[in-house]
């Protein structure tokens, strides 16, 4: 037994020692194998399993130790980077075997028979010389001496054995189930004489070590079964239900020795709830044969579904579950530790608790390394270190009921993380794990269910304070943030417009009435974010927090009347990366993110009309270059600016609206006056022309053709071809003056108007020929060139109309649209 006391502060002088000089087998060896079997009561800050020095100047020939639950291994000297990667749970009250086989190039890790870790030798000098002194439980400096009180092993060894050879994996497996004793050809702990200095000895049998007994602890308080429940498991427990008469005699004399449980009677997890009459245990629902009935129990086959213990008997009753209160007994569970958190140590091991044993009738609770939580008082804890006999801090609760599990408030009796005495601290005390979150009634959740709008605990304390932003001091809501990749260069956001909506397209306004969504993403190195979720919808800011944080502002040079409707306006967290370290010792328990790990997402809901410059010359066959400018306001453009790279648009409905189709979406960097960058989300309007020629074009043909098949009637119907020639035109030009109303008005000639030009000449230069030919009726004299006088050719009225109709008419039609539709489609 090295120092297994728990409340004595550990020694510099507890050890046994070995001679190797002593032994007959080799002066040195270069193969070897070292075993061991520990059961660990504390910790201390380095433990030494056991140490082999040579000379004073050389005192790791070999070295066995654990720092905060990882192993390591010196081989002359050297660590072994093969054990460095192994890291084992920490358990107390444990019996652990250990191996350590050095054979050929090969370094292999047993641990309770398995191999966990194996690898090359990384060692100069192979040669272990047999001269030097072996010692457990201390670390040497020199040949046994120079020894320190916390570098000790705390607890039980036993089965310490060296072999001059690699065991095999047979024997390993052998040794470790406790089937045979195999010894050491160098030394054994079970054959050879070796010096106790301060060390008690104690004789086991073999399958005692390896037998696993089942422990318990009783909650003395009267609670129901319910309460029992919700009390054991906060310790890490369950309800236990004695497996035999024999443990349930064990429970009664701690009852009686230990003077705990005022009612004298135990909750066991045992109930029929499920099946009536069918007895089930509650931590693994099997059926429980042997129940230990006192005489006529079960007497209630109705109304008592739970089983009580019997104090002064030790057999069992069934009772009602809901309305007798008794004491709870709880499994020893070593392997469920807790955890202290709040008191600022380097190590997770040294925040690790268990409850272990009473101290004055109550449990308390034993700290890994030598802390202790009591109570020596009514309705007080107190929490002290019992390595250096000082009492730290005292927590006042409102009856002997309440336990120091969950979340309080301490008050300081030793200066802790900084804090002076009789100052307030919040420590926290629970079975929480890191991926858990610690209700304030030490209740633990999953992490995910931390502030997801529902309540968990019981308490619902996992919906408080869910802030997920944490500005720094000093921080400067003005000034942006740097630029996270390039500090050399401005900030770049990411850029994101989505179009909505193109809701209307005024030609004759020259307007777009817009709904769009601008999202702009950046990172802010200066803050740091808590408990982040997948869902960037479970991560919006508050209107508090998205204003004590920088954010860009933005303004649309080219929207209407510099009106523009903002309807929504959210801010998100979208985490990228993994988050920060854990802090293990935090009380909050919440993960924590570094600013340059998430991103903050601003998303603006617009919605207004911009100015676009049509350019109708080529209507309706017109495209229409459009845009939307977006310009960061009160920033300049060396510390914030946009890029086309980190640019996007989208625009997820049809393309085609109304009569236009919108397509070619582009982004371009603009020069600006102002010291602002200024960018433009540009788009093309491209108007569908087929309606358009339906409803002009084809009309206006058709009534140039009327006016034209009036050169076709009888030359005496003037009154027919003028009335329809006249009408013709007049229609045209109601037509002409509707298309005209419905586009902009510029101050150059279009298409469309070269168009109706062309009809009303055409229409008019055939009234005119009517006309003409009315003068023509009879006959008339045409004089052509040269002709001496007194001649000339007559023309008819016939021969004119006809001439016009068929050459005059058709050349000037086909001459014309062959340069219009030519000028017009290319």
């Amino acid at each position: 037994m090295l120092q297994p006391d728990i409340w004595i502060p550990p020694k510099d002088d507890v050890y046994t020692r070995f001679n190797m000089s002593n032994q007959q087998v080799a002066t040195s060896v270069t193969n070897f194998t070292v075993c061991s079997r520990y059961f660990t009561t504390a910790l201390t800050t380095l433990q030494i399993l056991l140490s082999y020095a040579t000379a004073d100047d050389f005192s790791n020939a070999i070295m066995m130790y654990v720092i905060d639950g990882s192993h390591f291994f010196r081989y002359n000297n050297k660590p072994q980077p093969v054990i460095q990667n192994l890291k084992l749970p920490t358990y107390l009250r444990q019996w652990r075997h250990l191996c350590h086989v050095f054979s050929g190039d090969t370094y292999t890790v047993y641990v309770d028979g398995v191999a966990m870790a194996s690898g090359p030798i990384e060692v100069e000098d192979r040669v272990i010389p047999l001269n030097g002194t072996f010692v457990i439980g201390q670390e040497q400096d020199g040949i046994s001496r120079r020894f320190q009180h916390d570098q000790i092993f705390k607890g039980y060894a036993t089965q310490i054995n060296f072999w001059s050879y690699g065991l095999s994996k047979t024997d390993i497996e052998i040794a470790a189930s406790c089937k045979e004793n195999i010894k050491g050809n160098i030394f054994s702990s079970d054959r050879d004489n070796f010096d106790l200095i301060n060390v008690n000895f104690t004789l086991w049998s073999l399958q005692n070590v390896c037998l696993q007994n089942e422990d318990f602890l009783v909650i003395p308080e009267g609670r129901t079964f319910a309460e029992s429940i919700i009390m054991c498991n906060l310790i890490g427990s369950v309800l236990y239900a004695p497996p035999s008469k024999h443990i349930s005699e064990k429970v009664n004399k701690t009852l009686w020795e230990q003077n705990i449980c005022a009612t004298v009677h135990l909750w066991v997890g045992i109930t029929d709830e499920e099946e009536e009459g069918v007895w089930r245990r509650l931590s693994d629902k099997k059926i429980v044969t042997d129940v230990f009935w006192a005489l006529g129990q079960p007497d209630n086959a109705t109304f008592e579904n739970c089983v009580l213990v019997d104090g002064r008997d030790s057999l069992w009753n069934d009772y009602s579950c809901k309305t007798y209160k008794a004491c709870a007994l709880c499994q020893d569970q070593a392997t469920s530790p807790l955890f202290l958190r709040g008191i600022c140590k380097e190590r997770l091991t040294e925040i690790m608790f268990e409850v272990l044993g009473y101290f004055l009738s109550k449990p308390f609770f034993h700290g890994f390394y030598g802390l202790m939580i009591i109570q020596p008082k009514d309705k007080q804890w107190l929490l002290i270190n019992t390595v250096e006999n000082e009492s730290l801090a005292y927590l006042n609760v409102a009856s002997d009921t309440v336990y120091p599990l969950g979340r309080h408030k301490w008050t300081l009796l030793y200066p802790i993380c900084e804090q002076a005495v009789g100052n307030i601290i919040e420590l926290s005390l629970s079975i929480c794990q890191s991926h858990q979150y610690m209700c304030d009634n030490g209740e633990c959740i999953d992490l995910a269910a931390r502030c997801d709008a529902k309540s968990d605990c019981n308490d619902e304390t996992d919906e408080d304070n869910c802030s997920l932003l944490q500005v720094p001091a000093g921080y400067r809501s003005f000034k942006p943030p740097k630029n996270v990749v390039d500090p050399s260069k401005p900030l770049q956001p990411n850029l994101i417009f989505n179009f909505l909506r193109f809701l209307k397209i005024e030609d004759v306004e020259e307007t777009i009435n817009l709904e769009f969504i601008v999202n702009i993403e950046w990172r802010d190195s200066r803050l740091t974010y808590t408990n982040l979720r997948e869902d960037i919808h479970a991560n919006k800011l508050s209107r508090i927090e998205a204003e004590s944080i920088w954010k860009p502002k933005l303004k649309f040079p080219n929207v209407k009347d510099g009106k523009l409707e903002k309807l929504e306006e959210f801010f998100y967290v979208q985490k990228n990366n993994d988050s920060l370290t854990s802090d293990f010792s935090a009380v909050n328990m919440d993960v924590t993110y570094m600013g340059a790990s998430a991103v903050i997402i601003q998303r603006e809901h617009y919605s207004g009309s911009f100015v676009c410059d049509f350019n109708v010359f080529y209507y309706p066959f017109d495209v229409q270059q459009c845009s939307v400018l977006v310009q960061l306001s009160s920033v300049n453009e060396e510390l914030v600016t946009f890029t086309t790279e980190k640019t996007t648009v989208q625009f997820d409905k049809s393309s085609k609206f109304g009569t236009y189709i919108i397509q070619d979406f582009v982004t371009l960097k603009q020069k600006s006056k102002s010291p602002e960058s200024l960018f433009k989300i540009g788009y093309t309007l491209q108007r569908q022309s087929t309606l358009i020629v339906l409803n002009i074009y084809l009309p206006s043909i058709i009534l140039m053709v009327i006016g034209y098949l009036t050169l076709f009637v009888h030359v005496q119907k003037l009154d027919v071809r003028l009335g329809v020639s006249l009408t013709t035109l007049l229609v045209l030009y109601t037509f002409f003056n509707q298309t005209s109303s419905s586009l902009p008005q510029t101050a150059y000639v279009k298409m469309i108007d070269v168009w109706f030009f062309f009809c009303t000449l055409l229409l008019f230069v055939i009234i005119m020929v009517h006309v003409i030919v009315e003068g023509l009726e009879t006959e008339a004299v045409v004089r052509i060139g040269p002709l001496r006088r007194k001649q000339g050719i007559r023309i008819s009225a016939e021969i004119l109309l006809r001439v016009v109709r068929q050459v005059i008419v058709p050349f000037v039609v086909f001459v014309f649209n062959c340069i219009y539709w030519a000028k017009l489609l290319t």
